[in-house]
């Protein structure tokens, strides 16, 4: 299942965003526990607080096994941590896909954070215009981490993240901003995202997933995040997709990409691209101490 073995790669040290934004903390709403049906819940109250939640979806047995590794999965922005059921096939795929390339480690564990309302803002979703530390968001993430983590369950050099949407930009931020905590990170409809990468050598690794035709996130514009990465010498490999699994040679013009019709395709979420995703994931790794 995993790309072409690759060495290990080193992580930087100290933080690579320069702490820019001002942190949101107007919520138009307290959001309550997921209805994650079978999965366990984390719970955490965040520093300003705020009840935060996590879905975690594991394999069987998880507990009596070697850690495993981690997908952090990042909501969009009109959804919640239950989308990883409900949009995506992760939950079944996280007890029969090997990402280790180690025949007796198959399975992984899926983390889906839950996002928070913020006024003057859609849906739920991450704080991902400020980058120090004082986001709350991203010090939820490392909590919940931090927990598995404390319980024996994660593969420390295998830890990844993947989001859709705006999820996406946070799946993206995180990672350049725990460098040296993920190996690699993918994204689904989302261009790039408000962090600047500011250390030597290139950003995290990625793949990139969008649509041709995407009425809130345009092909062009994930395109000149992908021209951007190639500049800083960043792996990501991208696939431009049709309706469905089809790879489209060009975005589509604007004339043939109506409102609704990008709206529904910005909202699909490509199944048959999944083990696309995993394969680059698993591919890579951190040289991290045992």
């Amino acid at each position: 299942m995993v790309s072409a073995p690759r060495a290990p790669r080193t992580p930087p040290e100290g933080s690579c965003v320069a702490p820019e934004g001002e942190p949101l903390r107007e919520l138009r709403r307290t959001l309550g526990r997921p209805p994650c049906r079978g999965a366990q819940i984390l719970e955490h109250r965040d520093a300003e607080g705020s009840p935060r939640y996590a879905c975690v979806f594991a394999p069987p047995g998880v507990e009596t096994r070697a850690p495993l590794p981690v997908v952090v999965f990042f909501h969009a922005e009109d959804d919640n941590p239950t989308g990883v059921e409900k949009r995506t096939s992760l939950r079944k795929l996280s007890s029969q896909t090997n990402l280790t390339g180690d025949p007796a480690h198959t399975g992984f564990i899926v983390l889906a954070p839950q996002g928070r309302t913020f006024k003057g803002k859609p849906g739920s979703q991450f704080d991902t215009g400020a980058t120090g530390p004082d986001n709350v968001d991203l010090a939820v993430v490392d909590h919940f981490l931090e927990q598995l983590t404390a319980r024996g369950l994660v593969d420390r050099s295998r830890v990844y993240t993947l989001g859709m949407g705006a999820g996406g930009h946070m799946a993206a931020t995180y990672a350049m901003m725990r460098a040296d905590k993920v190996a690699a990170f993918a994204t689904f409809a989302a261009d790039a995202p408000p962090a600047t990468w500011a250390c030597p050598g290139p950003p995290p690794p990625a793949m990139v997933l969008y649509r041709a035709c995407d009425a809130a996130v345009s092909c062009e514009s994930v395109e000149r995040w992908l021209r951007v990465r190639e500049t800083q010498g960043a792996e990501t490999p991208s696939l431009r997709l049709g309706e469905d699994r089809r790879e489209e040679p060009h975005c589509t013009l604007k004339k043939r990409c109506s409102e609704s019709k990008g709206m529904i395709h910005h909202n699909r979420w490509p199944k048959s691209r999944e083990a696309d995703l995993l394969r680059f994931l698993g591919g890579h790794a951190l040289a991290v101490q045992r």
